[in-house]
């Protein structure tokens, strides 16, 4: 069953300093590893000079591999923060995978972005950095709307696994498109404060917000 919100670009590697998955091959692990190393340099020198100043040929100096390498991973320096968006996206859908099958659809969602936040604040300066970036700089900000696409049909397959309805997809969509500009943002709000608001309590407070929107007692 096709999931209408339409998307041009997906990633599914990580691009984020991840730890290391022991249940794979050494040359999967290296690929990971030379994924991160990218994406930690291309983010420093973003800071650093500007990302209109830093260049492909910059970012693998630092990493000392080809340009060649850079574009096995990534189409474009683009791509570095755009792809970190969407791991993001990936941890939620698997976060909401967990949640138990008989807590109402907003309730679980509502618990799985709430673990979300954690990451969130762990990686407090990738996350201020990228949406820096994407607020700052044209040709990302113009491929925001894609990751948005993608993080929405995500939860909503989700969502419609959980509830094992299908015709409930509609209904699903607006939950998502709903709580996710919701966590959108707070999360705009706690990157303005430079990470230094409680931002659990800016999530809570804009999905509170929205909550009262959904019948809850509804699956």
């Amino acid at each position: 069953m096709p999931f209408g919100n339409p998307c041009q670009i997906a990633f599914d590697a990580k691009c984020y300093a991840v730890p290391v998955d022991t249940s794979i091959g050494l040359r999967e692990r290296k690929k990971l590893r030379t994924r991160a190393e990218l994406s930690d340099a291309a983010f420093r020198l973003f800071a650093e000079r500007g990302f209109d100043e830093t260049t492909i040929e910059d970012i693998v100096e630092q990493v000392e591999v080809s340009p060649r390498t850079f574009f096995r991973y990534f189409d474009s320096k683009e791509d570095v923060v755009i792809g970190f968006f969407d791991d993001l996206g990936l941890e939620l859908r698997a976060m909401l995978a967990t949640r138990p099958s008989d807590e109402p659809s907003f309730t679980a969602l509502r618990a799985a972005l709430g673990t979300l936040i954690d990451l969130y604040e762990e990686r407090q300066d990738r996350v201020v950095a990228a949406k820096r970036l994407a607020h700052e700089t044209p040709s990302i900000r113009a491929r925001l709307l894609d990751k948005h696409a993608r993080w929405e049909n995500g939860v909503t397959e989700e969502l419609v696994t959980r509830g094992g309805d299908p015709s409930q997809e509609p209904q699903m969509r607006l939950l998502a498109a709903v709580a996710l500009a919701a966590f959108s943002t707070a999360v705009s709000a706690w990157c303005t404060s430079g990470g230094r608001a409680d931002l659990h309590a800016l999530v809570d407070g804009a999905l509170g917000a929205v909550g009262d929107g959904f019948d809850q007692s509804r699956p």
